[in-house]
């Protein structure tokens, strides 16, 4: 089968990547597979991870991320970050999901219509979804005498690898909530709130991880510790090769001229792929060894790069848009710089007409 655009997932390198976590760690790992597994194929790793035993659940963000991992086949337990909505609540009982709910409202949904297990997460500082501790005795009435199982108990860090003093309040905030629950008998399976960049803090009464962008191969912080290798290179071809003249402009708005005769090069690659637009006259992609320029505007499907420095160029050669040879590399981090942007942005735009292959 030939691709225009494809990305190889280094499978070995995900299991590896996972395998350092969980040393490292010493704890168990809730895999965060949302967002098409950030841009890797949701389905596709999550069938890597789901034989790995210390791997507990898949994380997904909806319950109609979740229903796709179930009719993808994928047999592991399922936690969905987002919690619930009504509209949902047959996909949370059908497809055996288990939600994270942060509010009220979400309980009192639940209340007769749902009778699994659910993890109940805490506000400690993101003040973004989560119960404040505060609400932990209203929390208690409300499950005396119902159905629903506390299975896990959790919050969030927003700035794990930027203000450690707000983190460790975070840790301390939330062991009183845990041990709040244990004291009134709720002893759940799973505690966590450590993220990838929160494992190099210490955490003793959590009892798994729930990481993501680590089992990625990209680091949070320049500081991360763990060796971790990066698993998605994602490439293209060169569609078309011609020659334009000096004062030439090229593609949308003209906003590249040539200073010169020039050789480029059209690629099948565009921001409908996940190519920045923002990478407009300033990014670069690798074809053979050497770098080639990304000139003028960052089309939909295709992108102009300039071939003049490339020796021997030619149709259906292979580019690297993200990935390294022997003597060049473009990551996910680079290109977020060039873009003002986090990796993990650049990841999840990589789209699903890319075409995913397990190696």
């Amino acid at each position: 089968m030939v691709y225009r655009s494809w990305a190889e997932i280094d499978s070995k390198r995900l299991i590896q990547n996972t395998e350092n976590v969980h040393k490292y760690s010493k704890k168990d790992i809730l895999a965060v597979v949302k967002a098409d597994a950030y841009g890797h194929g949701s389905i596709e790793i999550s069938r890597i991870l789901e034989n790995i035993n210390y791997v507990k659940k898949l994380c997904v963000a909806t319950a109609e991320e979740g229903k796709e991992l179930r009719e993808g086949g994928i047999k592991k337990e399922i936690l969905v970050l987002g919690g619930v909505l009504k509209e949902e609540l047959d996909y949370f009982n059908e497809y055996n999901l288990q939600p994270v709910i942060s509010d009220f409202n979400q309980l009192q949904l639940l209340d007769g219509k749902y009778s699994g297990s659910i993890h109940l997460k805490f506000d400690t500082g993101m003040h973004r979804l989560g119960f404040y501790p505060e609400d932990i005795n209203r929390i208690l009435n409300f499950l005396k005498g119902k159905k629903l199982i506390v299975d896990g108990l959790m919050s969030h860090f927003p700035s794990a690898d930027t203000d450690p003093e707000l983190t460790n309040h975070q840790i301390n905030q939330f062991k009183n909530i845990v041990d709040i629950f244990k004291k009134n008998g709720v002893n759940p399976r799973f505690v966590h709130i450590q993220n990838s960049a929160g494992l190099i803090y210490r955490c003793d009464y959590c009892n798994c991880v729930r990481v993501g962008i680590s089992l990625y191969g990209e680091k949070p912080s320049d500081k991360f510790p763990i060796n971790i290798k990066t698993v998605m290179s994602v490439k293209s071809k060169i569609i078309s090769i011609k020659e334009i003249k000096k004062g030439d402009r090229v593609s949308y708005g003209g906003r590249f001229e040539a200073k010169r005769n020039m050789k480029i090069g059209i690629i099948s690659f565009g921001y409908a792929d996940g190519l920045p637009r923002e990478l407009s006259n300033k990014g670069f992609v690798l074809v053979g060894n050497k770098k080639a320029r990304i000139i003028g505007s960052v089309t939909m499907d295709m992108t102009i790069i300039d071939l003049s420095d490339i020796k021997n160029p030619q149709v259906d050669d292979t580019v690297l848009i993200v990935g390294k040879n022997s003597q060049e590399e473009i990551s996910f981090n680079s290109i977020a710089k060039m873009c003002n942007t986090i990796p993990y942005e650049i990841m999840c735009r990589i789209s699903k007409r890319v075409k995913r292959i397990i190696l």
